[in-house]
């Protein structure tokens, strides 16, 4: 099967490039492998594949590869298919992340999903500012003040802390990469839920790490399936996000995280908790931590400050069990000395009211989520969806196998979208949105209506070649 997520990246800007298209798609091809995205022997999409994400016709293609098989780029072999040559030139191989990467001026972008600062928080941090340079020393482990506030905020919601046991980290997904390097060599096994974050299955690639994936349902994973596969696979670290779960906003339930949190117990496998959206419910109030329900797994908690306040701070943090914490000290120190000073002195400012904080962004975020739903019932009927009691995705099904290549058709007409398959551990139908409700409400209308005429093109079948023209709009 054909990531298309992945070839539509690998061959982004290919129109941009000199000569006829037949060329230009053979330079991007060849620009693929000598940067190491492609690698020896890798598989190149059928031509009738790659004809139709492209948008050219299948004789293209077939220029295309000819040329490259005649210059030793690739090889053709019938019944077999085509592949890159063992010997074509090459640099150190480097993946194709699923993480987006940043967008053309005047789209509206639903890839990324954080907050933006308003007027009155920028306003705030600037009052802040003296105490950002309070303190030159490295505190590898992070502040101390901040671990202490920290501790008790976990404390204070049910989950006993100690500051020794925080470690604080550049962002959430710094937290999830020291973790994953901590417990992780090349070829090892990790548990994560399928769909789930790209950044998790970005650096668990990165890692050399082999996937298993149990299924997300209405109320999370079933956690006998998890528990099988616990001992069936014998991975070496697990991954969930058992509360408003990304991308699908399930919440597991009470008695489901206590039979996983026995399981992880039993088992000795360490779990990272993804705890990154626990504070943004809607009125719902998410049953305790697996870290709180089963005391006596090794779970590590990850918590951030991006999707609370603003992600340009870069504070998260792990809150880790006794025995493991050697063990992550270690990887963090080695990794950077500990995180940014200026950037923790806001964040314990910021701490001190993040009750405040944290209702701020629910009454944004609320409005937001019934917008974005009223508008794709108005404008996107044939979408379907389960309106989440927190977090900040909706997860949305269109009628098509090819939601990858609607994002191609949408972000020529200026809106950006993720397609759910990328975010897939297991094969995952490619029918599947992640569209957050993170962009501002003045903006949501103009989005859905960019996606509803990109959908009509789409539906008709009518559609140019969507690569080429997303950057033909960036030169422009």
């Amino acid at each position: 099967m054909v990531d298309q997520h992945r070839w539509a990246a690998l061959l982004e800007g290919w129109l941009a490039l000199p000569g006829p298209r037949y060329a230009r798609l053979g330079e991007a091809l060849r620009k693929a492998i000598r940067e190491g995205r492609l690698g020896a022997r890798d598989p190149l999409p059928p031509e009738r594949t790659l004809a139709a994400l492209v948008g050219v016709s299948r004789t293209t293609v077939v220029t295309a590869y000819d040329a490259l098989a005649a210059e030793g780029w690739i090889e053709r072999r019938q019944g077999s298919g085509t592949r890159v040559a063992a010997a074509a030139p090459r640099r150190h191989r480097v993946l194709t992340l699923r993480t987006p990467a940043g967008g053309v001026a005047g789209d509206l972008d639903f890839t990324i999903a954080v907050p933006l600062l308003d007027d009155d928080q920028r306003a705030e941090l600037a009052s802040f500012g003296p105490d950002a340079f309070a303190d030159a020393a490295y505190h590898p482990l992070g502040l101390p003040a901040l671990r202490d506030a920290l501790a008790a905020r976990y404390c204070a919601e049910g989950l006993a802390t100690r500051p020794e046991q925080i470690v604080v980290t550049t962002g959430a997904q710094q937290g999830i990469s020291l973790a994953i390097a901590a417990f992780l060599r090349p070829r090892d096994a990790c548990l994560i839920e399928s769909p789930t974050f790209f950044g998790a299955i970005d650096a668990l690639r990165a890692a050399g790490a082999r996937l298993v994936g149990v299924p997300v349902g209405e109320e999370g994973v079933d956690p006998g399936q998890f528990a099988s596969l616990l001992t069936a696979r014998q991975p070496r670290l697990a991954f969930l996000t058992p509360t408003f779960q990304n991308p699908t906003g399930t919440v597991l339930p009470r008695e489901a995280r206590g039979q996983v949190g026995a399981a992880l117990a039993r088992t000795g496998v360490p779990l990272i908790e993804d705890d990154s959206l626990v504070d943004l419910s809607f009125g719902l109030v998410p049953p305790p931590r697996i870290a709180a329900a089963a005391p006596d797994a090794h779970v590590i908690s990850i918590g951030s400050l991006s999707k609370l306040y603003w992600a340009g701070l870069r504070v998260g943090w792990m809150r880790v069990p006794d025995d493991l914490v050697p063990r992550l000290v270690q990887t963090k120190t080695l990794a950077d000395f500990g995180s940014s000073i200026p950037s923790q002195q806001l964040a314990v400012r910021v701490i001190e009211s993040l009750d405040r904080h944290i209702a701020r962004r629910r009454e944004a975020a609320l409005p937001a989520r019934d917008l974005l739903v009223g508008l794709l019932r108005h404008r996107l009927p044939m979408a379907e969806f389960r309106v989440p009691d927190g977090g900040q995705f909706l997860w949305v099904k269109l009628p098509t196998r090819n939601a990858t290549g609607y994002t191609q058709v949408a972000a020529a007409h200026g809106v950006r979208v993720f397609p759910g398959a990328a975010m897939g551990v297991l094969p995952l139908e490619d029918s599947w949105l992640r569209l957050p409700f993170t962009l501002p409400v003045a903006v949501l209308p103009e989005a859905v209506d960019r996606m509803a005429a990109a959908w009509a093109e789409f539906a008709s079948g009518d559609v140019r070649p969507r690569i080429a023209t997303t950057n033909a709009r960036r030169r422009n």
